[in-house]
């Protein structure tokens, strides 16, 4: 090991303490305990940005899906049915129309499935969704139909997405 002549202490044995006093050891300390708060202040800031910035794309995200709702135009069960017509499936099922700027789509829910197709007829995806997240998401045919096989208990709304953009419909008992 050599030393410079700009090293703090020199001694013929070797290196001795480069703090020449307390008070001199004191100030280094401090010095860096106040370098040590700063990063950590300054990390702890950076990450309460980028969770604040997150959770504002987030929000930003929900809220622009809210602004693309679908308006519900049409409700089988808000009709008063003809005396004397049945249902030829024997079952209960719902049809539901939904609208939109340049999107839409025609759903009927029965017990144990859910039908549509976009509107208009264009290919997309659609996702079944619950308050606790995605159900199940498919693919539609080539005129936007599509069939899900599930009964999700509680509410549940349709996000369809196609060329034409992004819509969700209103939230529905099933």
């Amino acid at each position: 090991m050599s030393w410079h002549s700009d090293d703090r202490a020199h001694s013929s044995t070797g290196p001795a303490s480069p703090w020449v006093d307390d008070e001199a050891l004191g100030a280094e300390l401090i010095a860096a305990l106040t370098e040590r708060e700063t990063y950590d202040r300054v990390v702890a800031s950076a990450d309460v940005a980028f969770r604040a910035h997150r959770g504002m794309v987030d929000a930003r995200a929900g809220l622009e899906m809210d602004l693309l709702l679908l308006e519900l135009v049409y409700d089988s069960t808000a009709l008063d049915s003809p005396v004397g017509v049945r249902d030829r499936s024997g079952g209960s099922s719902r049809t539901l129309v939904f609208e939109g700027h340049d999107l839409g789509v025609e759903v009927e829910v029965e017990s144990s499935s859910i039908e549509g197709q976009l509107l208009p007829a264009t290919p997309g995806r659609v996702s079944l969704r619950t308050p606790e997240g995605v159900v199940a998401t498919i693919e539609t045919d080539d005129v936007g139909y599509f069939r899900f096989d599930v009964h999700p208990d509680g509410p549940l709304r349709l996000e369809c997405s196609s060329e034409r953009g992004t819509c969700l419909t209103q939230w529905l008992p099933y």
